[in-house]
């Protein structure tokens, strides 16, 4: 396990997408199911369940929007499920969107950009998205299939690529939200994508505090 500084809040540790599931630990589990092509129109987001935050809904309008396969770099992919992602962290909302070859979640996460800057073994890496401290960092993906005998497999999967922003400028050490990608064909996530996502959806969420006017650096 990382280690952390006492005080810091890791109820939560990290969130990744593996259709969807939470990396607790370094861990996700993806859902190895077939792709079928679908040709209905892309999906609405699911209603809340009982047991869902209240920013469950504005969560899943803000990541479930038109351009989000054109953001993602596949245009041509249709969003197939959207909802509350199977596996939540505690009270954090969170919502993942699946899509062509790609799963997508964002949360509304207590975990904050210091608590991933103190987790060495996921490799984060520290940004700023539209002024605000962010950081990047890796999570491993294990699959999870049946094989043709009906008994469950598992596997080390594609990596999960995630980015926690801090919801206002100047607190890295208060609440974030997070994006995190994974690709079923394998193909790496990169920082651009990330950035790309974020920038896009992170200032229509509430809570968001806009920054004075700066660019982003990556």
């Amino acid at each position: 396990m990382a280690t952390v500084k006492p005080g810091r809040n890791t109820a939560a540790t990290v969130t990744a997408v593996a259709l969807a599931a939470v990396g607790i630990g370094g861990g996700a589990w993806a859902l190895v199911a077939p792709r079928t092509e679908r040709a209905e129109p892309p999906a609405a987001c699911a209603a809340p369940r009982p047991t869902d935050p209240a920013s469950y809904a504005a969560l899943c309008a803000a990541l479930n929007r038109p351009d989000l396969p054109a953001l993602l770099g596949t245009p041509q992919d249709r969003v197939s499920t959207a909802g509350p992602a199977p596996f939540g962290l505690g009270k954090d909302a969170m919502v993942e969107v699946r899509l062509g070859v790609s799963a997508v979640a964002l949360t509304d996460s207590s975990t904050t950009v210091e608590d991933i800057a103190d987790m060495p073994r996921f490799l984060p890496r520290p940004a700023t998205v539209l002024g605000h401290p962010a950081m990047t960092y890796y999570t491993d993906a294990m699959s999870l299939g049946f094989g043709t005998d009906g008994k469950a497999t598992t596997g080390v999967g594609s990596p999960v690529r995630n980015l926690v922003v801090a919801q206002g400028a100047g607190a890295p050490g208060g609440r974030a939200f997070e994006v995190a990608v994974f690709r079923h064909d394998g193909r790496p996530v990169d920082d651009a994508l990330l950035y790309r996502v974020a920038e896009a959806v992170m200032p229509t969420l509430p809570g968001w505090v806009t920054a004075p006017s700066e660019p982003s650096g990556h």
